[in-house]
């Protein structure tokens, strides 16, 4: 009997694809973490986190050369430019889903939906810190699946060039939810 309904989730997930729904009845907790995250650009910084991971929830130095691609986003700038958040694919010369959509005039509790329109979010190029801002994140696609987040600034240490927010991700593949479902 297992091995059958093993079967059927399989088959279910291969007819489907990853990117339609499918309801198996399976919820997430919202965790929110703060993070602290160190500026690429500045180099006492070296060997200290400066990107973070959506799909794994952790912090990772850009420099170490294990930490190559396996990030969503990093920050930089600071001192005497703008503190900002610069998805993936605005460092290296490849194509990554990885994005972020600054959202105005809505708390972190509020959002409870990253946005659908890929429009909405920032590839290749930078997006300036700002209080009072939320931004979805949008992790780079692994094994056909990207996650979502949504991030509130706690600091924003210009001088710095220190960042500390909150982040809360939805683990499941493809689920632009920023709430779990028992929440909303």
């Amino acid at each position: 009997m297992h091995r059958r309904t093993t079967a059927a989730l399989l088959a279910a997930f291969a007819v489907a694809g990853c990117n339609d729904d499918i309801d198996l009845d399976r919820g997430w907790e919202a965790q929110t973490d703060t993070v602290t995250l160190f500026t690429v650009d500045l180099a006492e910084y070296q060997g200290l986190p400066s990107a973070y991971d959506i799909q794994a929830t952790r912090t990772l130095r850009v420099e170490d050369p294990a930490a190559t691609g396996s990030w969503d986003f990093a920050l930089t700038g600071g001192v005497d430019t703008p503190l900002t958040l610069t998805p993936l694919g605005a460092f290296f010369d490849v194509v990554s889903n990885a994005g972020i959509a600054p959202i105005e005039n809505r708390t972190f509790e509020e959002l409870d939906s990253a946005p659908s329109d890929s429009a909405a979010y920032v590839v290749d190029g930078t997006v300036t810190l700002a209080e009072d801002v939320v931004y979805v994140i949008r992790s780079r696609q692994s094994s056909g699946c990207m996650n979502f987040a949504k991030l509130e600034t706690l600091d924003i240490d210009q001088a710095a060039g220190v960042l500390t927010f909150h982040v809360s991700a939805n683990p499941s593949c493809n689920d632009r939810a920023l709430i779990p479902p028992e929440d909303d």
